[in-house]
């Protein structure tokens, strides 16, 4: 079987995982479903698009809007994604993020439900302006497509 390059692989992955996501209904008001819904995902799909939601909110809006858009309700599951992939300059950066919006640690239903509805004071958005430099930063040093694609390839995909 020929193997198809990593962006193909990924892409597919990512859009069968939409497909998924948008044929179910779930309130978008709640964390629990919406979360519930990205967990029935395969685990390949499931790293597929946390990881691309992650670097398109990072990408787009820095860790501010990544929080804000409550894609960080994901934060922990992306942190264990990025170094299973050996990203692991990507994962301390997001880790990095997770402390500045979670200081107290909380932990599963509680961050989950606290960093959904989350509301930045203007000392956050400034700390984590700080990780979004250190993010633009690993542009050429580490390659998430890559690092991504050679992780699934590897699986056999």
């Amino acid at each position: 079987m020929e193997q198809i390059s990593n962006r193909t692989l990924i892409s597919r992955l990512y859009s069968s995982a939409e497909r998924q996501l948008e044929s179910v209904s779930y309130d978008l008001e709640s964390w629990e479903q919406w979360y519930h819904e990205v967990g029935e995902l395969t685990t390949a799909e499931k790293m597929v698009y946390l990881i691309v939601k992650m670097n398109q909110s990072v990408t787009n809006g820095g860790f501010a809007e990544f929080y804000h858009s409550s894609y960080g309700v994901f934060a922990p599951e992306i942190i264990h994604v990025l170094n299973e992939i050996n990203a692991v300059a990507s994962a301390e950066i997001v880790n990095g993020s997770l402390s500045v919006v979670n200081p107290t640690g909380l932990l599963d239903d509680a961050y989950k439900a606290f960093v959904f509805k989350i509301q930045l004071s203007e000392a956050q958005l400034a700390q984590l302006y700080a990780e979004d430099v250190q993010y633009d930063q690993l542009d050429g040093v580490e390659n998430l497509e890559d690092l991504l694609g050679d992780y699934l390839q590897a699986l056999s995909f």
